[in-house]
C-alpha cells in the first residue's frame, strides 16, 4: 500500500500538493464553495473532451503525415513539425500537442538514422509558446482569463508582441539547424472519419466560443457531454480528471490564504506592482510549473497583464516551468535513454536562452 501511495505521489504530484495546501490551510481558514470557479472548470472539461475527440480519429496526426509528405529537406521536416506543433498547441493545449506530434519526430529519426534531439526540443520550445496566444491554449490560460475577466481583445492585445516574438525566436533558431536534401517514405496516412471530424472540429469552435465569452459556458459544456453520450462515450474515460481535481485543490488553497496577513503583505509590495508580478510569475513558473503559479499569484494580485506574460514567459526556464516539457523529455528518454544527459543539457541551453531573450524584450516592450 505504501509503495502505491509513492508512486501515485510521484505521478500526481502537482495533484497531491494541491490537495494537502488545500486541507492543511482549511485549518485556518473555513474554505467556502464561492472559492471554486466552476465556469473553469466546466470549459477546461469540456475542451477536454473535445480534444479527446480529435485525437481518437487521428486528426491531427493525418495532418501532420499531410504536411510531412511535401518536404524534401532536413528543414522542411523541421519547419513542418515545429510549425504545426505550434498552431495546434493554440486550440488543443500544449500538452496535447507535444503527444501527438513528438512521437512522429521519433519515427522520423529512427528511419533516417538521425539524432532528433534538438528537433524535439524546438517542438517543446514551439507547444509552449503557441499555447500562450490564446485563452484555450493551456490551463493557466483559461484559468485568467476568466479570473481578471478578459476579453477577446483585450487577451489578444497582450499577447500579440510575445507571440510575435516567439516566432521570430523559432524561426531563427530553425533557419540557423543544418540543412540536406531527402527523401522521406512516409506511409498514406489513414483518413479520419470525415463525419466525426467536423462534428469535433464544430465542438471546439463551440468551446472556444465559450471560452471567449461568446457563449454561455454551461451550454457549450451540455452540448458538448450531450455529443459525447450520443456518439464516443470512451471519451470520458479519456479525460484527465487528476487536473479538474489539482484546480478544485488550488481554488480553495487560494481561497483560504488569500485574507492572511502574509497575502496582504505581499498585495501591497512585490505584488503590487506590474513589474514585480511579472517577475514573481516568471521565478515562481520555474520551481512550480506556470500552472499552479499563475493559479497561486492571480488570488494576490490585480496586475493582471503582468501575471499573463510572467507565467507564459515563465513556461520557458526548467524542466518542470511548464510540463509539458516533461512529456516530451519522457518521450525521447524512453527511446533514447542513454542520451537524457545530452537532451537535458541542450534543452536548458535553448529554453534559458529563449528565456532571457523573449522575457527581457517582452519586460521592456510592455511593461517598462
Amino acid at each position: 500500500m505504501l509503495l502505491k501511495l509513492k508512486q501515485f505521489f510521484k505521478q500526481e504530484t502537482v495533484l497531491c500538493v494541491a490537495v494537502l495546501l488545500a486541507c492543511a490551510t482549511s485549518f485556518v481558514e473555513r474554505p467556502r464553495l464561492e472559492y471554486i470557479d466552476f465556469a473553469v472548470l466546466s470549459i477546461l472539461l469540456s475542451l477536454m473532451l473535445v480534444v479527446a475527440g480529435l485525437k481518437s480519429v487521428s486528426f491531427l496526426d493525418w495532418v501532420a503525415l499531410k504536411l510531412l509528405q511535401r518536404c524534401a529537406s532536413w528543414r522542411s521536416v523541421v519547419l513542418a513539425l515545429v510549425g504545426v506543433t505550434y498552431v495546434s498547441s493554440m486550440f488543443v493545449t500544449n500538452d496535447v500537442a507535444l503527444i501527438t506530434f513528438v512521437p512522429l519526430a521519433l519515427i522520423i529519426g529512427k528511419r533516417l538514422q538521425r539524432d532528433v534531439a534538438r528537433l524535439i526540443i524546438l517542438q517543446t520550445l514551439a507547444a509552449n509558446l503557441g499555447s500562450m496566444v490564446t485563452p484555450p491554449g493551456n490551463p493557466q490560460n483559461l484559468f485568467l482569463y476568466s479570473h481578471y475577466h478578459y476579453t477577446a481583445s483585450s487577451f489578444f492585445a497582450v499577447m500579440a508582441v510575445p507571440g510575435l516574438l516567439s516566432v521570430l525566436f523559432l524561426g531563427l533558431l530553425i533557419w540557423r539547424g543544418r540543412n540536406e536534401r531527402l527523401t522521406l517514405e512516409l506511409p498514406e496516412p489513414n483518413k479520419p472519419d470525415m463525419l466525426q471530424t467536423v462534428l469535433l472540429l464544430l465542438l471546439l469552435a463551440l468551446n472556444i466560443a465559450a471560452v471567449l465569452h461568446w457563449l454561455d459556458k454551461t451550454v457549450a459544456l451540455l452540448i458538448t457531454v450531450a455529443f459525447v453520450l450520443l456518439k464516443q462515450r470512451r471519451l470520458l474515460l479519456m479525460v484527465d480528471y487528476s487536473l479538474l481535481i489539482t484546480f478544485v485543490g488550488f481554488f480553495v488553497f487560494i481561497g483560504n490564504i488569500s485574507h492572511t496577513n502574509l497575502a496582504i503583505y505581499l498585495k501591497q509590495t512585490l505584488l503590487g506592482t506590474a513589474a514585480g508580478t511579472y517577475l514573481a510569475g516568471v521565478v515562481a513558473s520555474q520551481f512550480i510549473s506556470n500552472v499552479p503559479a499563475a493559479m497561486l499569484l492571480a488570488g494576490l494580485t490585480s496586475k493582471a497583464d503582468a501575471l499573463l506574460l510572467g507565467v507564459n514567459i515563465g513556461g520557458l526556464g526548467t524542466l518542470i516551468a511548464s510540463m509539458a516539457s516533461v512529456i516530451s523529455y519522457k518521450l525521447f528518454v524512453a527511446e533514447h535513454p542513454y542520451q537524457a544527459g545530452i537532451y537535458l543539457r541542450t534543452f536548458l541551453y535553448y529554453n534559458f536562452a529563449g528565456l532571457a531573450l523573449l522575457g527581457s524584450l517582452t519586460y521592456l516592450l510592455l511593461l517598462w
